[in-house]
């Protein structure tokens, strides 16, 4: 492998591990490299793709894909459950998900059903709160001021997206259902264990969200 540089950053959120991608910083050169490592069907899914960031969001994720495999000796490319989950079949003892936005890609893996979501730090939309949050999330954001509230939106918006990904249901559950508020969810007779963290990219804040099924919870 001739990528330069170490371009994969990692954090630890618990005892989940994420790795991201920031595609702004990677050459053109390194990313023909990247898109080599990508499985066989994600390359099929890559050409057809016409938007350029989305292409190379998909290369990025890809690539960290190509990596866990490499990691944990994994032959076979994930395959997709039907509410979307993508796993790793024969491997349940690997659990990943991925997520991007705009140039960053973010996988995050453990042991136990997870989810990811990353999200840019922008103005609150406080309709979309109001149709998809919780009634005590909606209320909470209407007691903030504008700056502390667009902050607080992205860190409930990626918190509610990390669960239903961890979940595996994709649309078929209600985001108003649950709240996320706190670090431990409820929802759908499950328990979800919620990590966050905001990281500061020069003007820019990102907020990486990662929900986790507590296993032992009846």
């Amino acid at each position: 492998m001739k990528v330069t540089g170490n371009i994969v950053k990692e954090i630890t959120l618990g005892d989940i591990v994420i790795w991201l991608l920031f595609l702004g910083e990677i050459p053109e050169e390194d990313l023909a490299e990247m898109y080599a490592h990508c499985g066989g069907e994600r390359r099929k899914k890559i050409e057809r793709i016409k938007p350029e960031l989305k292409k190379r969001q998909s290369i990025g994720a890809g690539y960290l894909l190509y990596l866990l495999r490499e990691k944990f000796s994994i032959e076979a490319e994930p395959t997709v459950l039907s509410g979307g989950k993508p796993v790793f079949s024969g491997n349940e003892s690997v659990q990943f998900n991925i997520s991007h936005c705009g140039e960053t890609v973010v996988l995050a893996f453990g042991k136990r059903s997870l989810g990811v979501d990353t999200e840019y730090v922008r103005s609150a939309n406080l309709k979309l709160a109001e149709r998809f949050f919780a009634k005590e999330e909606y209320q909470y954001l209407l007691q903030l001021d504008n700056e502390t509230r667009a902050d607080a939106f992205y860190r409930i918006w990626t918190g509610k997206e990390a669960v239903v990904k961890a979940a595996g249901c994709g649309l078929s559950t209600s985001l108003k259902g649950f709240s996320v508020l706190e670090k431990t969810v409820e929802m759908s007779g499950n328990k979800y264990e919620l990590h966050r963290q905001k990281l500061i990219l020069g003007e820019n804040s990102l907020w990486i969200s990662a929900a986790q099924l507590v296993e032992d919870f009846l």
